[in-house]
Formats: structure tokens, sequence, C-alpha cells
């Protein structure tokens, strides 16, 4: 059986395209991806393409290969050199990569590794970051926080699942998640740490 190419509307035998090794690897890294990661790499990829020339399938799987091993870790850092770490989700790494083509003419190309996306992303979860920072401190100026006397609880700003639910809910206030994507992400999230969900 053959079938049409999509982009340049060639036939081809569609067995060929399924037993080639580095196009199967290629497909299941992207369909182990979430699906607005998954459309976001696939804009991002040509961003490594050699001048006029395409890029290579097998440099495409090492690409995309990095970019999940990043991705899964939760967080992101700007230089491992100097260990500063930010909680990262999937959302926030989309967000870098649009980010990033917005801004393609300003880019030096073809782009050789995700330094530079690293770099962006630590950007926006530092902000992130931030403006949570800066809501808890006018949290605690209107008086909102506890008053009790006595030792302090434990706080759970280490805790991977509360940062990951805060961001998501950062992400859908500035508007890079709509309400239906924010319920799915935060499902994820608590599956992902093992915890029945909470209601919003």
């Amino acid at each position: 059986m053959h079938v049409t190419c999509p982009c340049c509307s060639e036939s081809f035998p569609i067995a060929a395209g399924l037993l080639e090794p580095d196009g199967k690897r290629f497909g299941m890294l992207l369909a182990g991806m979430e699906p607005a990661l998954g459309r976001a790499t696939m804009d991002y990829l040509p961003l490594f393409a050699p001048g006029k020339q395409k890029l290579r399938l097998s440099k495409a799987v090492k690409l995309v290969a990095a970019l999940d091993a990043l991705v899964r870790e939760g967080t992101v850092c700007r230089d491992e050199r100097n260990g500063v770490r930010r909680p990262a989700s999937a959302a926030l790494w989309v967000a870098g990569i649009e980010q990033m083509l917005a801004q393609r003419d300003r880019l030096t190309l073809p782009l050789a590794n995700h330094n530079y996306l690293r770099m962006v992303v630590f950007g926006l979860a530092d902000q992130a970051d931030h403006a949570a920072e800066q809501a808890r401190e006018q949290s605690l100026r209107s008086g909102a926080a506890r008053t009790r006397i006595g030792p302090s609880p434990p706080s759970q700003a280490g805790d991977p699942l509360t940062e990951q639910l805060r961001y998501l809910d950062q992400m859908r206030d500035f508007g890079r998640l709509t309400d239906d994507e924010w319920d799915a992400e935060r499902l994820k999230a608590f599956k992902r740490y093992g915890r029945e969900p909470v209601p919003a």
C-alpha cells in the first residue's frame, strides 16, 4: 500500500515509513510527549536545519530525545555549573519554544543544541517563581497569613506537586492555558506524583 506525503505530495510505501528504525524512534518519542509539546517540537526542529538542507532524521531523533529528557526532569537550570533550578512543566517548555519561534529572525541559525531554549525556559520559570513570591508577600502583608503562635508548619515550597499546580495556575492566569488544558494538566500532575486529585 502506498500513501502520499503531506509535505511533498510524493507517494511512498507505508511499510517503509513504519519500518525505518529512526522513524519509529521519532514517532515513539513524539507520542510520549504531551500533545502541545509534541506540536511545538515539530515547529522547533527546523531551527536546527543546516541552511537550505533538510534535517536528518537521525539528528531529529537525538534532538527530540534530549529535549524529552530535559522536560521530564520537571525542573530547568540556566547553567548546570551554578545549580540554580526552577520548576518547569511541559507547558512552560511549550511557552519557551513559542517565544523562540516568535524571535526566529534574531536567532543565530542553525541551533547546535537546546541551551538557548533552556535559558528562555529558565527565564520564564524565574518570572513565574518571582510572581508567586510577590503574591505570597502581598498575602502576608494583607494579613491573610496564619497568625497563630508557635512553630511554623513545614513549608511546602519544595513539594514538586505544589510547585507544579502553582505554575499551572499562573499559566492559566497569563492566558497560556485554557480552562480545559489547565484541568487536564492538573490531573496529569496528580497522577505523575501518585496522589488523588483535589478539587480546585
